[in-house]
């Protein structure tokens, strides 16, 4: 039994953004080794993309008032511009240590935004006997492509150049948002 084309979109749209944001989990530190040999400072990139989760209970009341859908797209649109920016900086070869902390509070923030309105989203979207296996999918969905492939494949995509590690990831923040964008 489908859970409806509704569903499978924003499922899409939430494998594409967890996806990304394991491939950027690790394509940032590699970009912060580049750029400094303070491990304080190479630690600290990822300390500024997951200080947002503090703020993870606001971003939870925001995902209840807010349109949820459309939160989500604009959470992926600003990581598309976020990252391809600091993408075509890494490709000019101008990114700095500043810029990449900005980017990772930026991601981080998005993330915060996006997560719990792709969760939230879910009663609007499948019915009320669906609830269970629709957020099931969803969290192995999240799980699989954030924690199992994104990583692994962050450091695939950085062997072959930085600038394709964080582009990519633009591209399937873009994916996610167009997958919102055709859904009702």
């Amino acid at each position: 039994m489908s859970l409806g084309r509704n569903f499978h979109k924003a499922l899409a749209a939430s494998g594409f953004a967890n996806l990304a944001d394991g491939v950027f989990q690790v394509a940032l530190p590699l970009l912060a080794v580049q750029l400094t040999r303070s491990p304080v400072l190479i630690a600290g990139v990822a300390v500024a993309a997951r200080l947002p989760w503090l703020l993870a209970p606001v971003a939870g009341a925001l995902a209840d008032r807010l349109d949820r859908r459309e939160t989500m797209i604009r959470a992926n649109l600003v990581r598309t511009v976020v990252l391809g920016g600091l993408a075509l900086a890494v490709a000019a070869d101008v990114a700095t240590l500043v810029m990449l902390y900005a980017v990772a509070l930026l991601l981080g923030i998005a993330e915060t935004l996006f997560d719990p309105s792709a969760q939230s989203l879910l009663p609007a979207i499948v019915k009320r006997d669906d609830l269970t296996r629709a957020n099931s999918r969803l969290f192995a969905v999240e799980l699989v492509a954030n924690t199992f492939v994104g990583p692994p494949l962050g450091g695939l995509l950085a062997a072959a150049g930085l600038a394709i590690a964080l582009g990519l990831p633009a591209v399937a923040y873009l994916a996610g948002a167009g997958c919102l964008a055709w859904s009702r």
